[in-house]
């Protein structure tokens, strides 16, 4: 899996601005992980990636680690 690819992808998922995020960002350190931000995750992890995460699974994610092991286990940017 590619990593950075990954970050930046999230990156833009969140339309982050000024930085790529990184594997040490939590849901408290990104501003655009709010209520708007989980619905693109899901909707982008869907359309992008073809991969379905229950919205119970996405409220237990607190971390972008978590959210690359999940994008590591469905074989996203490989």
């Amino acid at each position: 899996m590619n990593t950075q690819k990954a970050l930046e992808w999230l990156t833009d998922v969140f339309t982050v601005q000024d930085r790529t995020l990184n594997v040490d960002d939590t849901k408290m350190s990104v501003a655009e992980w709010d209520s708007l931000g989980v619905l693109m995750l899901l909707s982008r992890l869907e359309e992008d990636h073809g991969i379905i995460v229950s919205a119970d699974e996405m409220a237990g994610i607190q971390s972008v680690k978590e959210i690359v092991a999940i994008l590591e286990k469905n074989a996203a940017f490989s």
